[in-house]
């Protein structure tokens, strides 16, 4: 129960009575149900399911320690009526609708209030259980990669590509994409989210595959540049800066940092080799259930990071007209450092 812990010393520092909590990745994180269309009540004393008769089977199966509640006229009612010995009834705001909180309101007894809670940061810190998961997820993602290697010739489409990643993912018992796989080839390959189009790869270009899968719900993330032929010193001076950085990122997380240091670490490297106008998003992001999740490691990133935390870093040079390059580890953080869940080699490839 470490989990719904969490949100109970949040209601207590809030001084709120129950909560009615609608997203449906905190709900899977806190009970384990997998469905969606649901909502979860929670307070001291009992934590229960509303849903409907499509997922009340499911929800019986999936969860140990909770109540189903199969509902039949409106779900925000059923909520209410569980909340009404409340004063404050907590929810998560950032996933509720003005119409949803209007209707919980409106079921509500009268002198009931309704407070907004951020529970976004309970899962920032991983348990054996999701690192094991997080692992296996990495490895398919790995495995399907070096697959697909193979397979990089003159004449085949971004889309092309794409298509049999996802289908070696798939293959390997991904449950679906993490996010629409990114191919970006030659000058395309300067789009950061350079999403897999009809253009044709050519000797001579970059191609980024930025790529995920995901497995028991949990996701994986990865980027790799390749080349398509022998690289040129330039695309050489490009790679090498992107890889100084990211393997300077490696070495530097430690526990007690903030995300905001570490990106500031990472984009000196690259700004000490003159790119650095062309490093223009932030250095990583929490991975989980989500596959952009806290904690957050950019500019904006405030949060110290901790042993157990799992994010991305993932530092890239964009110059339009001309190429760019992406290098992507998800690393878990412990006590020795950042240790990175994926395995596929970060030297540049040059494909023959």
């Amino acid at each position: 129960m470490t989990r719904l812990n969490k949100v109970l010393e949040i209601m207590a520092r809030e001084s709120v009575e129950s909560v009615v909590i609608k997203d449906v990745t905190t709900i899977r994180y806190l009970t384990g149900f997998s469905g969606d269309s649901s909502l979860l009540y929670l307070d001291a004393g009992k934590g229960v399911l509303i849903t409907d008769g499509r997922y009340t089977e499911q929800a019986r199966a999936e969860m140990k320690h909770f109540q189903v509640l199969e509902y039949t006229g409106s779900i925000w009612a059923a909520a209410a009526q569980l909340a009404k010995e409340a004063k404050v009834v907590g929810f998560d705001g950032a996933n509720y609708s003005y119409t949803d909180y209007v209707d919980l309101k409106s079921f509500l007894a009268e002198g009931i209030s309704l407070k907004s809670l951020d529970f976004s940061g309970i899962r920032m810190i991983k348990d054996k259980k999701e690192l094991d998961l997080l692992l296996k997820v990495a490895s398919i993602a790995d495995e399907a990669f070096m697959k697909l290697l193979g397979e990089i010739k003159p004449g085949r489409t971004e889309r092309s590509l794409a298509g049999r990643l996802e289908y070696y993912m798939r293959a390997l018992g991904s449950e679906k994409v993490s996010f629409d796989t990114i191919v970006a080839s030659g000058v395309r390959s300067a789009l950061p989210h350079g999403m897999a189009s009809d253009k044709v790869v050519a000797l001579g270009d970059f191609i980024t595959f930025d790529f995920g899968a995901v497995y028991r719900g949990y996701h994986s993330d990865m980027t790799r540049t390749v080349v398509l032929g022998q690289a040129s010193e330039r695309q050489k001076e490009i790679y090498n800066t992107v890889l100084e950085s990211q393997l300077k990122g490696m070495k530097s997380a430690c526990v007690g940092m903030t995300g905001r240091e570490l990106d500031a670490i990472v984009r000196d490297v690259i700004a000490g080799h003159g790119m650095g106008d062309y490093f223009v998003h932030g250095l990583g992001h929490g991975v989980g259930l989500e596959v952009h999740e806290l904690p957050m490691i950019n500019k904006r990133g405030n949060t110290k990071l901790e042993t157990g935390m799992i994010f991305t870093i993932e530092p890239g040079v964009y110059i339009p007209g001309e190429g760019g390059v992406r290098i992507e580890d998800t690393v878990v953080l412990t006590e020795e450092g950042a240790i990175a869940l994926n395995g596929v080699e970060k030297q540049l490839i040059e494909i023959i």
